[in-house]
């Protein structure tokens, strides 16, 4: 299973990629869990839809666009919280370990 986490958007509009690839049953052990808790039908599928979604402007703010094999999300940075939270901190520090430190617009953990 391919984790790819894109955040777009900000002050500088920089974006950022991290991507784990969990093949082995270890990863999948580690990384499904943290997938399953994560609401996917309760939020939108595309950034456009979630800048729609969610109340008001907010500008310079960051835009989450989330995948894990078949499915996908899209959340503004405020609502980034409980199970997304740590499904992006983990996927991001997975990618970056992996990559020896992530730089902007790189990816980490393999090809996105």
């Amino acid at each position: 299973m391919k984790i790819k986490v894109e955040r777009s958007g900000g002050f500088a509009a920089v974006k950022r990629v991290w991507t784990v690839d969990a093949q082995s049953d270890s990863d999948l052990s580690q990384w499904q869990p943290l997938v399953e808790a994560c609401p996917w039908d309760a939020v939108p599928s595309t950034p456009r839809a979630a800048a729609a979604a969610f109340e008001g402007p907010q500008p310079d703010r960051f835009i989450y666009s989330i995948s894990a094999g078949q499915r996908r999300a899209a959340l503004p940075e405020q609502a980034v919280t409980g199970p997304w939270r740590v499904l992006v901190d983990t996927a991001r520090a997975a990618a970056e370990e992996s990559a020896g430190g992530a730089r902007p617009g790189a990816g980490g953990g393999g090809p996105a």
